[in-house]
């Protein structure tokens, strides 16, 4: 994981740095989802136009 390469991500010192830690950690997650939500459309695109 990030934070094995990172130590801020592991132990964020002030408050504001945990913040940034945390939305970090919601916008990785959203673009996981976001490239394969992009992956399944384009594949039943693909089944469609075929």
């Amino acid at each position: 994981m990030a934070h094995d390469e990172e130590p801020l991500l592991a132990n964020p010192g002030s408050q504001e740095m945990t913040a940034h830690v945390h939305d970090y950690d919601r916008f990785t997650r959203m673009m996981k989802y976001g490239a394969f939500v992009c992956l399944v459309v384009g594949l039943i695109v693909l089944l469609i136009l075929k």
